[in-house]
């Protein structure tokens, strides 16, 4: 016989269904907002509560509470996922207590079965989450490194950009080109070159409080000043140029000495990523044109 009781929960799922459809079309067409997972899972949750606390325990509607953690970790991560992992096991077990149409047996034999599967369940999905974030932080780190130099690589340096353009109304790149490069790796070799890269990366990391410091390929390296004036800018560059003219880089015949050329650019509101490296770009080239050894704003 259909009581209320269950044409709530059909309710419930009848809404859940509907929910569903509307979060995989919402997806399909790129449309997808935080909220949309967060209303799912609680409706999906509230139904299985619902299940629990109304049909019989027989009937097995325990079992679809176990898919809980598994849902929670992959929606919203390792903390997020193990707080509502534990309300879940709390809440499920105290509806299973207040059932009063068992004897008094079958709801803690029932609440221990389902509570000693519930937490397998969830410590497998915590320690594969715990494994995931772990993979993919060093992944992100592959993918924004550069394995020479250890510094933050292009894509770093245009997610950077995309974040600070957002954030800050006052921006500097400087472009640091070595002079004369392709000379010390035909003279020395590359490994030589190589070592000579990691120096000056090195000298960087010295001069640069912070690290927005980026190596944008070959012999080139992007330095990123956020908040500082267009005579500031210019200052630090002149300051990196003669840490790198005063360094000494050593190979297993002679030592090397090395000068840059610096390129500065300021942003402009309009300006992208690509107007902004081209604009820092060109000022490079002119302090190339100009002799090198130079700084050009």
């Amino acid at each position: 016989m259909i009581t209320m009781q269950k044409l709530g929960i059909g309710a419930v799922q009848f809404i859940v269904a509907i929910f569903s459809g509307y979060c995989f079309y919402t997806s399909s067409k790129g449309l997808y907002r935080p909220w949309h997972s967060y209303t799912l899972l609680s409706l999906l949750t509230l139904n299985i509560l619902l299940s629990i606390s109304i049909m019989e325990l027989v009937a097995g509607a325990t079992y679809w509470g176990l898919a809980l953690p598994f849902w929670y970790y992959s929606l919203f991560g390792l903390k997020k996922g193990f707080i509502f992992s534990a309300v879940v096991i709390l809440l499920s077990a105290v509806v299973i207590l207040i059932r009063t149409d068992t004897n008094i047996f079958m709801p803690f034999r029932t609440v221990f079965n389902f509570t000693l599967v519930y937490c397998s369940i969830w410590l497998v999905c915590h320690i594969y989450e715990v494994q995931n974030q772990k993979t993919s932080k060093f992944l992100r780190s592959l993918a924004l490194q550069d394995g020479l130099t250890d510094l933050q690589n292009r894509h770093a340096l245009k997610a950077d950009f995309r974040a600070f353009h957002n954030s800050f109304d006052c921006l500097h790149m400087l472009i640091i080109d070595i002079d004369h490069f392709k000379n010390i790796n035909d003279k020395y070799g590359h490994d030589i070159g190589d070592s000579v890269l990691i120096n000056v990366a090195n000298v960087l990391k010295e001069c640069v409080q912070g690290k927005e410091i980026y190596r944008l390929g070959g012999e080139e390296f992007v330095v990123l000043y956020i908040d500082i004036s267009d005579m500031e800018a210019y200052t630090k560059a002149e300051e990196i140029r003669i840490a790198i003219e005063k360094s000494v880089f050593y190979s297993h015949k002679e030592d090397i000495k090395l000068t840059v050329s610096i390129g500065v650019s300021s942003l402009h509101p309009d300006h992208e990523f690509a107007d902004f490296l081209r604009a820092a770009d060109q000022k490079l080239y002119q302090a190339k044109h100009e002799g090198r050894n130079k700084v050009c704003s």
